[in-house]
């Protein structure tokens, strides 16, 4: 049964996805609405990034909390990093389904499904059973693909910045879920006498 620090951390969690979904509806309203959303400062600090800060803010905390007895183990802070990049990657995600919607609906439904299975399957991480750590590479593995294929082919521009940020996140949660299942995989040998 979960601790009374890791239940509040899972919903502090919860409520950065929920921020998370308030992102992306506001998001629809100003790209498909045609309305300018109001911005600070610079015009790419509106309101629905400023909820993506929030959201990720959230999701530091939150996961902080969820996984603290596990930060002092070797491999704690690396499953963390996994974790919150996970976050990140299914934000990123939903930050750009509206623009993809102003071009093509072909892309919506699949981005939509791998950003909420993303947020759901943060959690299976903290287990860290070697099925789920090989689900979780395979899965970095195929979303990190799929994203180099729009660039590859020249459907999509590299240097847009969404793109080259999910790109990056994508890789680095690749790289750190390799190195989850390694030290998975590490504890699971039996010592040499």
């Amino acid at each position: 049964m979960a601790k009374p620090r890791e239940l509040r951390g899972w919903l502090v969690y919860g409520t950065g996805v929920a921020v998370a979904f308030l992102m992306l509806a506001f998001r629809f309203h100003y790209v498909t609405g045609g309305v300018v959303p109001p911005f600070f400062l610079v015009p790419w600090i509106d309101i629905p990034f400023v909820v993506a800060i929030l959201a990720g803010a959230l999701a530091a905390v939150g996961l902080h909390q969820a996984l603290w007895s596990s930060l002092v183990r070797p491999g704690g802070w690396t499953l963390y990093l996994a974790s919150l990049l996970m976050f990140v990657v299914a934000t990123l995600f939903f930050y750009s389904i509206p623009s993809h919607l102003a071009a093509t609906t072909e892309f919506f439904l699949p981005m939509f499904t791998a950003a909420v299975v993303l947020y759901v399957y943060v959690p299976a991480l903290s287990y860290e059973s070697r099925v789920f750590l090989g689900i979780a590479v395979v899965g970095a593995g195929v979303l990190a693909a799929s994203s180099l294929y729009g660039p590859l082919t020249g459907a999509a521009p590299i240097l847009n910045p969404i793109i080259f940020a999910t790109i990056a996140a994508e890789g680095l949660l690749l790289l750190l879920v390799l190195r989850l299942l390694q030290l998975t995989v590490g504890k699971a040998r039996p010592a040499a006498a």
